[in-house]
């Protein structure tokens, strides 16, 4: 069974100049289209819980336009391409965490993400070892 990943889409911030109702068609529309086109296992309105603390601003969350996707591995790519050309010419940004350390991505094209996503793999495989300091024995 291919891994699957947890990935919130953030369109707060898209400057769509929708009402609440719209955006929440808008967004209920893309979810749709994703799952249909089998993009991402599952889509869905975001809700409270599915927001990591450390992404919440201020005192509260800021839901309105966000969905939540479960996304297989091997199709984040052709998601990120969906929704560059879904807002074609803007720049979009992904922000997640492997193995503890936390990355932002800002792109406008396929090869500047393809070009950040292959410095995240490699850092993302980075192991440092320190050793203590060795005493050289005295002849």
């Amino acid at each position: 069974m291919p891994k699957l990943c947890s990935v919130l889409i953030d369109f707060s911030e898209a400057g769509l100049d929708l009402d609440r109702d719209s955006l929440e068609s808008f967004l209920l529309n893309i979810a749709d289209e994703m799952e249909s086109g089998d993009l991402v296992q599952s889509a869905c309105l975001a809700r409270d819980e599915d927001i990591p603390e450390a992404a919440k601003s201020g005192v509260a969350a800021f839901l309105l336009g966000i969905l939540t996707t479960e996304i297989n591995h091997q199709n984040l790519g052709k998601v990120m391409d969906y929704l560059g050309n879904l807002r074609y010419g803007k720049t979009l940004i992904l922000s997640g965490e492997i193995d503890g350390m936390t990355y932002n991505i800002e792109y406008r094209n396929k090869q500047e993400l393809d070009q950040a996503a292959d410095t995240i793999e490699r850092l993302s495989n980075l192991r440092v070892k320190i050793r203590g300091q060795q005493n050289q024995s005295e002849n």
